[in-house]
Order: structure tokens, then C-alpha cells, then sequence
């Protein structure tokens, strides 16, 4: 997914910092890196901080940042699924005595995430189900190789949080943002 966020007033910018000796780049990179690290705090990290802990959505949620190279600044969200147990709100449905579906706690309530639980166990924790069957030295199948269940990714998410609403806050942010840089290297020149 890729949204388009726009900038106004870039020409006047240019004159107010060619006055006092300073160009623009500089400037809007800080404004394009600031507005997607604060973008990726206040639009995606909490609102989903009560279903993942933020510091693993930190990492699943890259900021690319702008340089002397590329003007543009970007999050990258991991399609890499998020392990069950890593959700602060997952449980389960049962099926029958040994099955039960799972599901994880999101924003907009439950989704259910790949793998199963079996109730009738002690621990109750959540298995991936796999398509193959590893097998073991006399053709049963080979219990070491299983794996906890995932759920989804932080991508999924990300595209469910994004809306008009986010597109129009990142974009008043930048704009705010880049204003205060102007001000303060014009302010700087003018010394």
C-alpha cells in the first residue's frame, strides 16, 4: 500500500531560506523523518500497544528514512506473521476435546490465527498447523518438529489502522512540521 502525502508551500520556502543563505533540503528531510517516526508512534504503536507490545511493533514497523539520495521518507511494515504468544489478548475456542481454534485480541476485536490448542493438555499452548507431517525413526509422526501457531502480521494491522483519517493527521503534521524547521533555520541565519 502507498500513500501520497503532499506538501504546500515549497517555492516561498526556498525564497525565506535563499535570503538568509540556507537551503531547503536539509530541512525537509528532518520534517519527512520526524513526520513518519511520529506517524508510526501515534497512528499505528498505540493504538495496537494494548494488542502487541510496542517495542516488537517498533521492529515490525521500519522507518526508511529520507537522505541525500531519496526525498522521500517511509514505514515498512513486516508481512512476517507475529507469534500468538507474543500477543498481550489471544484464547481460544474448543472444538472438541483435543482441538480449539484460536484467536487473538486486535484493535476492532478478535481474528483468528493460524494453528490450534489442545484443551485436554496441561500447558494449553497455541500449535501451527502444518502441511506436512515431519516423521519420526518408525514412521509416526515427529512431535520435535512442531511449532508455535502465528498470527497476524504487523502488516495486517498496519492496513487495517491506515485511513483517510491517518493520510489527513500525517499530513497536517508534516506540514506543521516543516513550518517549525523553516522558522527555526531562519531564525538561525538571522543571527
Amino acid at each position: 500500500m502507498q500513500v501520497q502525502v503532499r506538501l504546500v508551500g515549497m517555492e516561498l520556502a526556498k525564497a525565506r531560506l535563499a535570503e538568509v543563505g540556507r537551503k531547503v533540503d536539509p530541512v525537509l528531510r528532518g520534517a519527512l523523518n520526524t513526520t513518519a517516526t511520529k506517524a508510526r508512534t501515534e497512528r499505528y504503536v498505540k493504538p495496537l500497544s494494548s494488542t502487541i507490545k510496542p517495542q516488537r511493533l517498533r521492529a515490525a514497523m521500519r522507518v526508511k528514512r529520507a537522505n541525500s539520495r531519496r526525498m522521500n521518507s517511509r514505514i515498512i511494515p513486516s508481512s512476517s506473521g507475529v507469534l500468538v504468544q507474543n500477543y498481550r489478548a489471544w484464547g481460544f475456542d474448543q472444538i472438541d476435546a483435543t482441538r480449539a481454534r484460536i484467536w487473538v485480541r486486535g484493535p476492532a476485536g478478535r481474528k483468528v490465527a493460524a494453528g490450534f490448542v489442545n484443551p485436554s493438555s496441561l500447558q494449553k499452548l497455541p500449535w501451527s498447523t502444518r502441511g506436512k507431517r515431519a516423521k519420526g525413526k518408525k514412521g509416526g509422526a515427529l512431535w520435535a518438529a512442531r511449532q508455535l501457531a502465528i498470527g497476524p502480521s504487523a502488516a495486517y494491522w498496519f492496513k487495517q489502522l491506515t485511513s483517510t483519517q491517518t493520510i489527513r493527521w500525517t499530513n497536517t503534521f508534516l506540514q506543521q512540521e516543516f513550518e517549525r524547521r523553516i522558522k527555526r533555520e531562519v531564525a538561525k541565519g538571522a543571527r
